[in-house]
C-alpha cells in the first residue's frame, strides 16, 4: 500500500530506536581509563590464541618524508646500476681474443690434369654434338 504524501515516512517509534548517541570531542580525546586498556589486550589475546584475525591496531596516518623518498630514488637508481654493470660485465669482450686461424684459398695442385678437366691447359668441357639414342621419360 502506498504512503499518502500527509504521512510521515518515518514513524517515532522508528526514530526512537534509531537513534544513537555518539562520543563528544572530549571523550574521544581522553585516552581509555585501565578497564578499558585491560579489554583490549583481553580480546587481543584471546583473537591470538584462537588463531583469528589480530585486534586492529590504531595507526596514525603518516605523511610520505622527504628524506624518505629521496633514499628509495637513490636505491633504485643504485639498483638499476647495479644491473646494467653486471650486463656490461657479462657480456664483455674477452681479454685475449681467440686466435683467428687465416683462410687460403683450395686451388689444385695440378691443374689441367686427368682428375682435374678444364684446367689452363685444356678446354672447358662443353656440350658435345652427339645425340643420345634414347631420351628416358620422367
Amino acid at each position: 500500500m502506498a504512503a499518502d504524501f500527509d504521512e510521515p515516512v518515518f514513524d517515532d517509534d522508528f526514530v526512537r530506536g534509531a537513534t544513537f548517541t555518539e562520543p563528544s570531542a572530549r571523550e574521544r580525546i581522553r585516552p581509555p581509563s585501565r578497564r578499558e586498556q585491560r579489554r583490549i589486550r583481553r580480546a587481543a589475546r584471546r583473537a591470538r590464541r584462537t588463531g583469528g584475525v589480530s585486534f586492529p591496531r590504531r595507526r596514525r596516518y603518516r605523511e610520505p618524508s622527504y628524506r624518505r623518498s629521496v633514499l628509495q630514488l637513490i636505491g633504485i637508481v643504485l639498483a638499476l646500476f647495479a644491473i646494467s654493470f653486471a650486463l656490461w660485465w657479462w657480456n664483455r669482450p674477452p681479454a685475449e681474443p681467440e686466435p683467428v686461424r687465416p683462410v687460403f684459398p683450395t686451388a689444385p695442385e695440378n691443374p689441367g690434369g686427368p682428375q682435374n678437366p678444364g684446367g689452363p691447359g685444356e678446354p672447358a668441357p662443353g656440350p658435345t654434338g652427339e645425340v643420345p639414342e634414347e631420351i628416358p621419360e620422367v
